[in-house]
């Protein structure tokens, strides 16, 4: 029975073969950085890794939920700035409509100075 090999799903993916009694797990390659990880197997308790890793689950959570509030803040802004800008335009455009109807009036009276004179 003592010939046997566990397999531990790594971070990236990959499997890793382990035999019960290495005391040093081997390296893990990340991208061009290569880590290394000491574990002694006989005193790890998996009750310890387990919590461990809930909480740093929990850690994460909190910190994406944070991030989601963030962002939502941020779109709000976002939605704020859009609809000054766009009441802003419309103004404008407002100004743009009455500077053109003068415009006409001027061009109209100007058309009647004209044929007034011509008369």
């Amino acid at each position: 029975m003592d010939n046997y090999e566990i397999n531990i799903l790594r971070r990236d993916g990959n499997w890793k073969k382990v035999k019960p009694n290495d005391l040093i797990m081997d390296s893990i390659e990340n991208g061009d950085e290569t880590t290394k990880e000491n574990a002694n197997t006989k005193d790890i308790n998996p009750n310890d890794n387990f919590l461990y890793y809930l909480n740093e689950v929990n850690s994460i959570i909190s910190k994406l939920e944070v991030l989601e509030n963030e962002k939502n803040k941020l779109k709000d802004q976002l939605k704020n700035y859009e609809q000054e800008i766009v009441d802003k335009k419309k103004k404008v455009e407002d100004k743009i409509d009455s500077i053109t109807q003068e415009k006409e009036m001027f061009e109209k009276t100007i058309n009647v100075i004209k044929n007034l004179k011509s008369f």
